[in-house]
């Protein structure tokens, strides 16, 4: 026996005179990707082929009522995140009914999410009545991973003087490594502690410039030491060094020659995921120490202070300088997420006795939604069928963008798709898997849609990625019957407690068919009946009803009586709140009305009906 009505659980009243029902369409797919690395959109809703046109579908009862109809009204408003709805703003305007938005309005949202509300009212020329209706439609922003920012100095750190006061190098060229960033400028830490913009000179016309020549007579010294920095564009990543005066001798070239020591790299910069993790990553500092002029090999303790995933190994001297290896596990956190800097101390006995830190911190650069697979269904042309056309003609086209990140996979010859749909409590493969181009479409006809059909692809890459899923419902208000289901208890159900009775109320051309035989929903038979009365037995352990009649002496099962039972057969499936089929498929129940109390409901559940 063929299906001639499918109908899920969305309750509509049709009984005090039309029921209005809108469903919103949109040209462009519900996620917009944003590459937070070259600040672009995907589409770009700013462009003429990338603008955003939500166009409403209005119905009342069966009948499509045209945009520009007096009779139809339709305000439009707008949602960000979770927020208070609010009238449309600049970029977002509406003419004959039809939403356009010109401009890349989740940008400025911080939730990423925007909801675009139509509220329409509709004046029944046959009641006088005005009929209402609301519906929405959301679009989500997905933004790709920021790259890593770094930056650190390099250069010699030492000017050496003889006890004559002769000086080498006679200058040190510095240089900013940069990554991901541009150079702001050098500065130099004065007497104050303060930090200063590095003199102008003849050598160094520009402090913006990645170079910096450092000489033993420019204004930075402070004693013996001068300690610069440098800044970026990102105000979080930056480096710091220090250059040291060292001679024979103590200052003036008497007494016996002055110690010092030094790292030679005081300040290491980690770039960590949004969620503050760290990938694994070995670096090197070493200590450097100097008696007067000459190097000499420092004597190093065991570093303390290290964070969770941070270990320091102390090694061999090699040129007298003590390598420090600095090891972070994959993954690690260094402390916790939100820990974003920290000292190191690294003891030193010789050649003089003191604690050098190592100062780390880390810049959490990931993005939401970084480097993740994300499948968009939607139908350029609409969702609906109306008199057996779409646009003209039998068919709908359904596109599937996929991302990865902001890698557009749609036409890769390496992504796969394949389509499904939804039928006798099963998603049954209606299109092949197919690579690219071959696959990520699929056509609908409007005899494949027989009230609503929904249907889901499922993509991957390259046979090794996991799966993803994505799911769309087209509507036909072509058919001779449509199947609608009402219950007798809301559709809410709170802390699993709660019990209804669906029902599938069948309609043709406006009219229903195979009407209930009685609004009597009971656990137990009524008292006082006459003869012929029905009503619907309810057993608690089972989902099925059975239709009862009362002959005049005795109520009678009468469910399956070729006089008295239903004409039209009804079979009841369930999906989970993932669209995923449940009791492996197979029906849940049989019959026109059936009773669901919370033992049937898992967080969410669909009830889908099919008529035959």
């Amino acid at each position: 026996m063929a299906i001639i009505a499918t109908g899920s659980k969305t309750i509509i009243d049709l009984s005090d005179g039309k029921s209005l029902s809108c469903y919103l369409g949109a040209n462009q797919p519900r996620t917009q990707i944003h590459d937070v690395n070259g600040n672009t959109y995907n589409p770009n809703w700013t462009t003429t082929a990338g603008k955003l046109v939500i166009t409403p579908v209005v119905y009342a009862n069966q009948t499509a009522i045209a945009l520009n109809n007096s009779a139809l009204t339709i305000t439009w408003k707008r949602k960000e995140g979770s927020g208070s709805e609010m009238a449309l703003t600049t970029g977002e305007t509406v003419s004959g009914n039809i939403l356009t938005v010109n401009q890349n309005k989740l940008a400025s949202i911080t939730s990423g999410l925007l909801t675009y509300i139509a509220y329409v009212a509709y004046a029944d020329p046959d009641t006088g009545l005005t009929i209402n209706a609301t519906a929405d439609i959301s679009f989500a922003l997905i933004s790709t991973g920021e790259n890593a920012k770094s930056a650190w100095i390099s250069g010699e750190q030492v000017f050496k003087y003889t006890s004559a006061g002769a000086v080498s190098p006679a200058q040190i060229t510095l240089t900013a490594n940069l990554q991901n960033v541009t150079m702001g400028k050098w500065q130099y830490k004065n007497s104050s502690g303060t930090w200063a913009d590095y003199p102008t000179t003849a050598d160094n016309a520009n402090i913006t410039s990645p170079t910096l020549v450092v000489k033993p007579t420019h204004a930075i010294w402070v004693g013996e030491t001068a300690t610069l920095r440098i800044t970026t564009s990102d105000a979080s990543i930056g480096d710091t060094t220090s250059i040291y005066k060292v001679q024979d001798g103590s200052p003036g070239g008497q007494g016996t020659d002055a110690s010092i020591v030094f790292l030679t790299n005081e300040n290491i910069t980690y770039a960590g995921t949004k969620d503050g993790k760290v990938a694994a990553n070995t670096k090197t500092c070493n200590v450097v120490a100097y008696t007067g002029t000459t190097k000499v090999t420092p004597t190093v303790g065991t570093p303390t202070g290290m964070p969770t995933g941070m270990t320091i190994t102390v090694g061999t001297a090699v040129n007298d300088e003590v390598p420090l290896t600095i090891a972070v596990a994959a993954n690690s956190t260094l402390g916790a997420a939100g820990q974003l800097n920290g000292v190191v101390n690294v003891p030193i006995t010789s050649p003089v006795e003191t604690t050098l830190q190592i100062q780390w911190s880390k810049v959490n650069t990931g993005a939401t939604g970084a480097g993740t697979y994300v499948l968009t269904l939607y139908a350029p042309g609409g969702t609906v069928f109306t008199n057996g056309l779409a646009n003209d003609t039998d068919e709908i086209t359904i596109n599937a963008q996929y991302f990865y990140g902001t890698t557009d996979y749609t036409a890769n010859t390496k992504a796969q798709f394949l389509w499904q749909k939804y039928e006798s409590g099963e998603w049954v493969t209606v299109k092949a898997e197919a690579t690219g181009a071959n696959g990520n479409t699929l056509t609908v006809h409007a005899a494949d849609v027989v009230g609503s059909a929904s249907y889901r692809c499922r993509a991957r890459y390259n046979s090794g990625s996991v799966y993803c899923y994505d799911t769309i419902t087209i509507i036909d208000k072509t058919d001779n019957y449509q199947a609608d289901i009402d219950s007798t208890a809301g559709d809410v159900f709170k802390n699993t407690v709660g019990q209804t009775c669906l029902i599938c109320r069948l309609w043709q051309n406006g009219a229903e068919v195979d009407p209930l035989k009685s609004t009597t929903y009971s656990a137990t038979a009524p008292s006082s009946p006459a003869a012929g009365d029905f009503y619907y037995k309810i057993a608690s352990n089972s989902p099925t009803t059975a239709l009862m009649r009362y002959s005049g002496s005795a109520w009678v099962d009468v469910t399956d009586d070729a006089d008295y039972k239903h004409e039209k057969t009804y079979t009841w499936y369930r999906r989970d709140k993932d669209g995923n089929p449940m009791d492996s498929g197979a029906a849940f129940a049989t019959g026109k009305v059936i009773y669901v109390d919370g033992d049937d409901v898992t967080v969410k559940t669909v009830f889908v009906c099919e008529v035959e």
